[in-house]
C-alpha cells in the first residue's frame, strides 16, 4: 500500500488546513467536528463526518486538494465600462504673489555683513527698517 496524500474537494482541502492551524485536532473525529463547526468550517465537518476512515488515514499522511479546473482559465470579462464622471470643485483663478514695491528713498539693495553695520543688532536693525 502506497502512502498518498488523501484527496479532498479544494474548499474542504482549504478549511481543514485553517482548521489545522487553529487547532491540534486528533483521531477522535467527533471532537474535531465540533471544533470545526464551532469555528464556522462547515463543510470540514460534513466531510470528515461522512468519511471518518479517510480523515484518519489523512491525518497520518495528509491531505491534498482534488484536481480542479485550471486556475488560470480566462472567465468572461465583462466589458470595460466608462469611467465615472470626477466630481471637482471649481477654484477662483489664483492672484500672482506681489512682491512689495520699493518705497521712495529707501535703498532696494542689501547691506553686506562685511560692511559697518555687522552683528545680530545690526541685521534686527536692518530687518525692521526694511519691513516697517
Amino acid at each position: 500500500m502506497s502512502r498518498e496524500k488523501i484527496k479532498v474537494p479544494g474548499n474542504v482541502y482549504e478549511e481543514l488546513v485553517a482548521l489545522e492551524r487553529e487547532i491540534h485536532f486528533t483521531l477522535d473525529t467527533q471532537d474535531t467536528v465540533k471544533r470545526a463547526e464551532d469555528r464556522g468550517y462547515m463543510a470540514a465537518a460534513n466531510w470528515i463526518r461522512q468519511n471518518e476512515n479517510a480523515y484518519k488515514v489523512g491525518f497520518s499522511w495528509g491531505f491534498e486538494p482534488e484536481a480542479e479546473e485550471p486556475r488560470s482559465t480566462i472567465r468572461d470579462v465583462p466589458e470595460r465600462s466608462e469611467p465615472s464622471q470626477r466630481r471637482t470643485v471649481s477654484h477662483p483663478p489664483t492672484m500672482q504673489a506681489s512682491r512689495p514695491q520699493p518705497q521712495p528713498g529707501r535703498s532696494t539693495q542689501r547691506k553686506s555683513s562685511s560692511g559697518s553695520n555687522s552683528g545680530i543688532l545690526a541685521g534686527i536693525k536692518n530687518w525692521i527698517n526694511k519691513y516697517f
